[in-house]
């Protein structure tokens, strides 16, 4: 059976989302990317301030499904090892994908408006 292939949004901007821990205390994270995975949705967050157990650099993954209004969104932490594994692959991926700075405009021909130069890019998604 072939897997759904996932579909990931990165953040450029510093959108926050503020989430209330259990002792319905504010905690603001930045959100990192939004990844698609077999039909689920899930949210790569990063906390504003420090919080304990999570390092400057690591990020969380939460589960995210549609709320009660267009603008709400719930939130639940996951805890599957291996779907946590997959989802921040996912990312990794998408992540590393553009990293030649070509914008990744799927050009396929001398006539591309991406200003890259495409003989020497290598992120797979420009032809030259």
């Amino acid at each position: 059976m072939e897997e759904n292939k996932a579909h990931v949004e990165i953040y450029d901007d510093d959108s926050v989302v503020e989430l209330f821990d259990e002792n319905d205390k504010s905690v603001e994270f930045r959100e990192i990317a939004s990844i698609e995975l077999d039909g689920k949705f899930y949210e790569l967050l990063q906390p504003v301030e420090p919080l304990d157990g999570i390092g400057e650099d690591e990020a969380v993954i939460f589960e995210y499904t549609e709320g009660d209004t267009p603008d709400e969104r719930n939130f639940t932490p996951l805890f599957d090892e291996e779907l946590l594994e997959r989802v921040f692959n996912e990312y990794l991926k998408a992540s590393s994908e553009c990293d030649c700075g070509c914008d990744c405009c799927d050009c396929e021909d001398d006539e591309c408006d991406c200003d890259h130069e495409h003989e020497h890019c290598d992120c797979g998604h420009c032809h030259s």
